[in-house]
């Protein structure tokens, strides 16, 4: 925390207590609670920066409580710069999937496969219909290529507006 979006070191105003609200956010509006390390980093003088690592949780999924009420909570993921909240199925693949990094296992992914995870690394937030249609196969492929993806851990899917859309569910740069 303290760097913008386009990853200028913009550093905080009150490092500690913007340290304080993420203890407190992982501790209580976490459930489970979600367990974080956190230290602070200045890359200039007089300017901090707070980097915090969140482990892959050992029990899956991690809701987010709305702090208004605790009964209300549903698990997002992090998707380029926005936060989503998981449809059903992926909710479901989620439990019981521990995601390993693509990269371990580029060797065994086809070549469509891999278009797909470079077609969602560039253009986040798609239809199974507009990433059937960039890499030029039919959308029974995609779908099906998309659900093997998915129970990998590497895509999930949300529903927007009424309509499904796919994310990448980890960072994906094809080296």
């Amino acid at each position: 925390m303290g760097i913008d979006d386009e990853g200028e070191i913009v550093g905080l105003e009150n490092a500690k207590g913007t340290l304080e609200l993420v203890q407190q956010v992982s501790g209580f509006y976490c459930d489970p609670p979600v367990k974080i390390k956190a230290d602070f980093w200045e890359p200039m003088k007089g300017v901090n920066v707070l980097v915090v690592q969140v482990p892959e949780a050992a029990l899956k999924p991690v809701y987010a409580v709305d702090p208004n009420r605790s009964d209300d909570k549903w698990p997002y993921f992090r998707s380029d710069r926005e936060n989503l909240p998981l449809d059903r199925k992926s909710l479901k693949n989620m439990s019981k999937v521990t995601s390993e990094p693509v990269e371990d296992h580029v060797g065994e992914l086809d070549k469509t496969e891999l278009r797909i995870l470079d077609n969602l690394d560039t253009h986040p937030r798609q239809t199974l219909g507009q990433i059937a249609k960039s890499i030029n196969v039919s959308t029974h492929r995609a779908k099906r290529i998309l659900v093997g993806l998915e129970q990998r851990g590497w895509v999930h899917a949300f529903f927007n507006e009424k309509r499904r859309e796919y994310s990448l569910a980890v960072v994906w740069k094809r080296r």
